[in-house]
């Protein structure tokens, strides 16, 4: 009997393996490393380059190439596609993991001031990469953290977007995930076709490659996908360091013993409400 139950078991499982089989895109779009000082001279220009020169993973690009290779282990038959901004260095780092397939594109034919611009010309290059069934991307892509390009992929795709997602997994015979939501956690079935923006937590910590596959990776040719020119939207005029805001009100050190600071407080406060 229990035989029986045990091959009923495996069918039904196979048949899950076989009903879920995705070809999964990950989107990477790496940050400056921040152990690196900022190039002396401040301009669109310097500024790309020094992020290919000192590329790395953002924790958002970790969260999600670590949501996909949990998918893989779930279930052997979903292949993994990577699609990665920047040199072929920071791509075959990419490849470390075993992914299935790497290609990379131009960050600096990426206006990445152009959300719109810089979401369809992605978009027509991931097409060249894999017809993806999920597509995982970090929270904030490649878009000085205005975290609108996730949305805007999925619009081009034609799929639904499940942001600040923290973990997906299988369970009774679907996909389900996890998000973050108004406070709360939500748990969510993942359709068929969907983007998933993804936000950074302790059950989605990038584990580390294996040795063999990083001395793998770097011999690993890795083809550039060129994007797509696209008519840009929004244009960058003019480039700036940001100037610390002035503050316009009073300010009085509190002095003496913690005690005494906090009757000099309670006084200021007193004030303040009687005024």
């Amino acid at each position: 009997m229990n035989g029986v139950f045990s091959a009923r078991r495996l069918c039904r499982r196979r048949a899950e393996l076989k009903l879920y089989a995705m070809k999964i895109l990950i989107l990477i779009a790496g940050i400056a490393d921040p152990k690196w000082p900022l190039p002396a001279l401040i301009n669109p220009q310097t500024l790309q380059e020094h992020s290919a020169s000192h590329a790395a993973l953002s924790p958002f690009d970790e969260a999600a190439l670590e949501l996909a290779l949990k998918l893989r282990e779930s279930d052997p038959s979903n292949t993994l596609h990577a699609l990665v901004g920047g040199s072929e260095k920071f791509a075959r780092k990419i490849a470390e993991w075993r992914l299935d397939s790497v290609h990379r594109f131009d960050e600096s034919a990426a206006a990445a001031w152009d959300a719109n611009r810089f979401a369809k010309g992605l978009v027509d290059a991931s097409r060249s990469v894999c017809d993806p069934s999920l597509v995982l991307v970090g929270r904030e892509f490649g878009d000085f953290d205005d975290g609108c390009v996730p949305a805007l992929i999925a619009h081009d795709f034609g799929m639904p977007q499940f942001s600040l997602v923290m973990d997906v997994a299988f369970s009774d015979g679907a996909m389900w995930g996890t998000r973050q939501r108004a406070g709360s956690i939500e748990r969510f079935r993942v359709p068929e076709r969907a983007l998933l923006s993804v936000t950074n937590d302790p059950r989605n910590r990038l584990r580390h490659p294996l040795m063999k596959n990083v001395m793998a990776a770097k011999r690993l040719n890795v083809p550039a996908v060129a994007l797509t020119q696209v008519a840009a939207t929004v244009e960058l005029r003019s480039f700036e360091l940001a100037r610390p805001a002035k503050r316009g009100g009073a300010c009085r050190m509190l002095a003496g013993t913690p005690s005494e600071q906090c009757l000099a407080l309670a006084e200021v406060l007193l004030q303040r409400s009687i005024a």
